[in-house]
């Protein structure tokens, strides 16, 4: 339906609010290519970001499009819409608020817009231990307490009675004696404004640790939500060296290291290595060496290559289940020309549980 409504001073003041109207806005979508077409009446918010960032004169250039072809699709395939009417609000906000609703956050990066999408991860980047960190990693640990809050109630929009509404978000023990309350702007679906306040009731209680350590330039590889691993030498955990040499030894790859390796006794161990690019390459099974300073391991090829020519390959070792401590990083801060400061999260595959289940009925 096509509607023209025009209105003047000869109209009674109580006439306004006779004509109500729920309107679609029309914007270019994105295509499979990356590529935006022809505008046609849309909710996605990808749309939206786009013009948003359009309005105050970014390019396409000037957004990263790969990144956010990738979240489209995601969102796509789960339903996630943007759904709201700004009165008056800042750019970062709006186009904040349009990733919220697919539970992302807005970022710049070099002068680039980048939506960065907090969700599982599986394939580590940028590795931090002993070798490459300026200190000591400092790790905190939040206590339970009795005000923490045991729950969380979301407010948002109903899409079919356009009132605000209330969603209780509780994992079991929540008595909900001390709730958040988060305000959504942009979901209109009870499952889908359930959804993100379960995420965020999950952070509250299994993101507890936080990490603070230094490096010279390394952690300029890292950015907002890097999923990277962490290594301390505390005993039973993993332990940090340098690798010496790396030559064949049957079907295997037998790695001399620095420092000598301790083993657990009915473990299963694994060692990786930092590629020249920062990376983790691995983790690999791995098996003790005819000294505590080596082992073997199925390391493919191309193997590290050790020269004097550049820093020699960071090595990692410890039990599969403790040979690293994940994390999420949450802070990069330059200083000076040589140093840089990183605070991290530490990583749970707990946090993401609820994300495609449905909210139960009140």
């Amino acid at each position: 339906m096509f509607v023209r409504i025009r209105a003047g001073g000869n109209v009674a003041q109580g006439a306004e609010n006779k004509i109500n109207l729920v309107a679609t806005r029309i914007l270019p979508t994105m295509q499979p290519d990356g590529t935006f077409g022809a505008p046609v009446a849309t909710r996605d918010i990808s749309a939206f970001v786009r013009h948003i960032a359009q309005s105050i004169g970014y390019t396409d250039d000037e957004i990263d499009i790969p990144e956010l072809l990738r979240l489209h699709n995601i969102w796509t395939a789960r339903g996630d819409t943007f759904n709201h009417v700004f009165d008056q609000t800042t750019v970062k906000e709006a186009i904040n608020a349009a990733l919220g609703a697919g539970m992302a956050k807005m970022t710049v990066e070099n002068g680039m817009i980048r939506p960065v999408r907090d969700e599982p991860r599986t394939v580590f980047e940028q590795p931090y231990s002993p070798q490459n960190m300026t200190g000591p990693l400092r790790r905190s640990w939040k206590s339970k307490r009795h005000d923490d809050f045991d729950g969380v109630d979301v407010e948002y929009m109903n899409e079919e009675t356009w009132t605000k509404e209330t969603v209780k978000c509780r994992l079991p023990g929540d008595l909900g004696a001390k709730v958040e309350t988060l305000k959504l702007i942009g979901p209109t679906n009870r499952d889908r404004a359930w959804r993100i306040g379960m995420r965020r009731r999950r952070e509250l209680r299994y993101r507890i640790w936080n990490y603070q350590f230094g490096t010279e330039m390394d952690a300029l590889n890292s950015r907002y939500l890097s999923y990277v691993p962490l290594v301390d030498d505390i005993v039973g955990y993993g332990k940090s060296s340098i690798l010496i040499s790396i030559t064949p030894s049957g079907s295997q790859a037998l790695l001399q290291v620095a420092e000598p390796m301790q083993w657990e006794a009915g473990a299963q161990h694994v060692v990786a290595y930092r590629k020249p690019d920062g990376k983790l390459a691995g983790p690999f099974p791995a098996a003790p060496g005819p000294t505590p300073f080596h082992l073997l391991a199925p390391v493919p090829l191309p193997w590290p290559v050790v020269t004097l020519k550049h820093e020699p390959p960071h090595v990692y070792f410890g039990p599969q289940d403790k040979w690293t401590f994940p994390a999420l990083v949450t802070g990069v801060t330059p200083s000076g020309r040589d140093a840089v400061s990183v605070s991290a999260t530490n990583y749970s595959d707990l946090v993401y549980v609820d994300d495609d289940n449905f909210a139960p009925e009140e």
